[in-house]
């Protein structure tokens, strides 16, 4: 009897524990909300956080997982490397976010790409304060060995859907993995499959996740087609 009772108890202990801790993606990246969001400063993630005046803190757990991974991922295993540099999550509850079409269901985060001078951004700044491509040539600060090696880790190790990266910075990778025979490796084949061109991503790079299964109310956008897309 005895047994049974504290069985009740942590079973009513771990719901209660789940419900404080959940966090729901409903809707579509461009057109959602979030429900019971995250703080990645309140996680105490060691992060560089930029634009803090805006206050876009927030995403789901798994995002802020994912995050925390990463950054811990990057002071151990890439040495010398700056704070993982972070730009928007998303609103408290989600919604409309300035300056992006999307970030609105909790599942998205911008990231600065790994540099070779290690130089941190200000936390002030309204914008984005190094661009790493200019006339179509992409900086030598911008370290492609260790950013793909992050984009490698991350796509193996966590739910991502998508990595936004700028056209010229995408044929930097591709070269680089030719160069370097990556493109007999599973997974530098599938991290190259997973970074996506778009506009406006020479500063940094956009981290998309996959709709967490648990999130039924969650739109998932279309798998990416095969192929390295190099």
């Amino acid at each position: 009897m005895l047994k049974f009772i504290f069985t009740i108890a942590f079973i009513f202990i771990f719901i209660i524990f789940f419900n404080v801790h959940a966090s729901e993606s409903i809707g579509y990246y461009s057109n959602g909300s979030l429900k019971d969001s995250e703080s990645i400063l309140e996680r105490g993630v060691r992060i560089h956080k930029l634009f803090l005046s805006r206050k876009r803190f927030y995403g789901n757990v798994s995002l802020v997982d994912t995050l925390s991974d990463t950054a811990d991922f990057i002071r151990q295993e890439l040495p010398n490397s700056q704070l993982m540099q972070v730009g928007d999550l998303a609103n408290k509850t989600g919604g409309r976010c300035q300056e992006h079409a999307s970030h609105q269901n909790g599942l998205d985060v911008d990231i600065v790409y790994l540099t070779k001078n290690r130089n941190l951004q200000s936390q002030d700044a309204p914008y984005w304060e190094e661009d790493f491509v200019k006339n179509g040539i992409v900086s030598k600060n911008l370290d492609l060995e260790k950013n793909f090696t992050l984009f490698k880790f991350l796509i193996k190790s966590h739910p991502v859907s998508r990595i936004f990266v700028d056209e010229a910075i995408k044929k930097q990778f591709c070269n680089f993995a030719k160069k370097y025979q990556h493109l007999s490796d599973p997974e530098s084949i599938e991290t190259l499959r997973r970074l996506r061109i778009e506009k406006l991503h020479s500063t940094h790079f956009h981290l998309r996740l996959k709709c967490p299964a648990t999130d039924g109310a969650c739109v998932p956008q279309a798998e990416v087609p095969p192929g390295t897309g190099c």
